[in-house]
């Protein structure tokens, strides 16, 4: 009796699985015939059945039918699920799992990497229109299109990071570039740009450490080398930032940025009252060396320009409070001392002039500028420079 209960069970299982891949070739084909309702309906009902719910037939089905559902423009369709295109990847991902045959993989690919393209193109379309933003959701939809099949699309997650970038959108900036180092993705970039991202978290350790996997894998890079003295600079580590910028500059003799980077340490310890007279007055002349070479390669470049100008103004200050420290019985000294500070007045002139001309509206060069002409009495200087500034802050209002 006991065999003949068995027997009714077998037969009841293989009728019901029969039965099951009956109602998934009418969803197929409905949705050969454009009925995505009753398709959709359909697979459904057949893969919550146990028998099939391990059934890769059945899921790329499923996701061929969310897949016309997500890019129907039959509204009708449309509002069949509110977001069709994700049960169609999870669908894909399904039918990769069970598809031990792998029956399907060339199909899955072909409607998943269509799919990827589609985003890839859109989020193209919304860089040019400048939507950084909708450029980065498209992007990463397109890594997650491939990534359902468990291929990573480490192109669109590099643009996503670099959208994300351009947006000021941090947080997932820094999540698809942390993504892109799991995924092996080799670039010099991505670990600049993280670690620029660390580094502007105030998080000197992890700006260091992705430095240096940076480092490991592309030894002697000029990017990263320079990107780490970035870091020594903004955690004043002045020692280590100047033996790299040094060594920098040796290296790569035709970069003004690393003149201009020199020039402001240099620049920080002439302001360093701790130091020496003499260690200032040489850290003075190396800032000027540095400044000059910067503006040598690159003339256009404003902040040497300006940086080269308001030190010879800051020097002639300190020249101008020794002079008025002096007792009024040092009328010769005096003359002295306001005779270097006129110098090197004079000297900073035509680089705040310059710097004038590549920023017509910054207030402070032009501010600086006129209190020399009036030093020097050159009121008719003094008047234009007024007239600019007037400008300048009516623009403002």
């Amino acid at each position: 009796m006991k065999r003949i209960v068995v027997l009714v069970l077998m037969v009841i299982t293989v009728t019901l699985a029969f039965g099951q891949k009956a109602v998934r070739q009418t969803a197929s084909n409905y949705l050969k015939e454009g009925k995505l309702d009753k398709a959709l309906e359909s697979i459904n009902l057949c893969i919550q059945d146990p028998s099939m719910a391990q059934d890769p037939k059945a899921w790329f089905i499923r996701g061929n039918i969310y897949s016309e559902i997500a890019n129907t423009k039959d509204e009708n369709f449309k509002s069949l699920d509110p977001d069709p295109l994700t049960k169609a990847l999870e669908s894909y991902k399904k039918a990769t799992l069970f598809d031990e045959k792998k029956e399907y993989t060339e199909d899955i690919f072909q409607k998943v990497n269509w799919q990827r393209n589609k985003y890839f193109n859109e989020a193209v379309e919304f860089y040019g229109k400048k939507d950084f933003k909708s450029a980065m959701l498209s992007f990463d939809h397109g890594f997650a299109a491939l990534a359902a099949i468990n291929i990573p699309d480490t192109l669109s997650l590099f643009y996503a990071a670099t959208c994300a970038s351009l947006a000021n959108d941090m947080t997932p900036a820094k999540a698809y570039l942390i993504d892109l180092l799991k995924f092996k993705a080799k670039s010099v970039v991505i670990y600049s740009s993280l670690s620029e991202l660390y580094r502007q978290e105030k998080d000197s350790g992890a700006a260091l450490g992705v430095i240096r996997e940076g480092q490991k894998m592309y030894p002697g890079n000029m990017p990263l080398f320079l990107a780490e003295t970035n870091i020594y600079l903004t955690f004043n580590n002045t020692t280590k930032a100047l033996a790299n910028l040094r060594l920098a500059s040796q290296k790569d003799s035709a970069n003004p940025t690393i003149y201009y980077a020199l020039g402001t340490i240099y620049n920080k310890l002439v302001d360093d009252t701790t130091k020496t007279p003499e260690m200032r007055d040489q850290m003075f002349n190396l800032a000027v060396e540095a400044y000059k070479k910067a503006i040598q390669l690159k003339p256009d470049y404003f902040d040497p320009v300006f940086n080269l100008g308001a030190l010879y103004v800051n020097k002639a200050v300190i020249y101008d409070d020794r002079a008025k420290n002096l007792p009024l019985d040092a009328e010769a000294e005096f003359k002295t001392q306001k005779a270097e500070a006129d110098k090197y007045l004079e000297a900073a002139i035509p680089y705040l002039e310059k710097a004038t001309e590549m920023q017509p509206t910054d207030v402070s060069t032009l501010s600086s500028l006129k209190q020399i002409y009036i030093r020097q009495q050159k009121m008719d200087k003094v008047k234009a420079v007024n007239e600019k500034i007037n400008v300048v802050q009516q623009q403002k209002k």
